[in-house]
């Protein structure tokens, strides 16, 4: 009974948020401390993605932003915002970005607001490795959880570029 429970609530977080939900997108601060009005920036007709990873500078993590920064233009063209989001102080996702040239805004959630509007789950302060992307209506595009940090970036272009046609 108890591995139930723990499956229940390891599954929730994925099973309570679908595309097509609205989202109350807030304003919050990027790691270097700059506003970032989430909403007002969908409301301009942009998308919103945000790549939730577990811990900046890890290889996989860094793979992902590496990945992420080289399409970034191509994100761009197609009116997407990129967002890089974890529970890391903005001190480390500032090392992060200038250790890695990374590009698109790095939002620290030390408190937990966007995994819980998002629905991330995680384990002892480390996010799961979701993708989320919001249209510019401010509903729920298309999810992706525990996504392959290697092939994320590629995935969600895809994806986008389809979605755009």
């Amino acid at each position: 009974m108890r591995r139930l429970w723990w499956m229940i609530l390891l599954l929730a977080p994925v099973l309570a948020l679908a595309p097509g939900d609205p989202v109350a997108l807030p304003k919050v601060q990027d790691s270097y401390g700059r506003p970032v009005d989430l909403a007002a920036i969908a409301k301009e007709g942009r998308y919103l993605l945000f790549w939730f990873y577990p811990k900046a500078s890890s290889p996989g993590c860094t793979a992902q932003g590496k990945r992420y920064a080289e399409l970034s233009g191509e994100f761009d063209r197609l009116g997407v915002e990129i967002f890089g989001v974890s529970a890391d102080p903005a001190s480390e996702q500032c090392a992060f970005i200038e250790q890695m040239a990374l590009k698109g805004a790095m939002l620290p959630d030390k408190d937990g607001t966007l995994a819980r509007l998002f629905k991330v789950g995680g384990f002892l302060g480390f996010y799961n490795r979701d993708t989320i992307l919001v249209n510019p209506k401010g509903r729920i595009e298309r999810i992706w959880r525990n996504v392959n940090p290697f092939r994320d970036a590629d995935t969600v272009l895809a994806y986008v570029r389809a979605l755009k046609k």
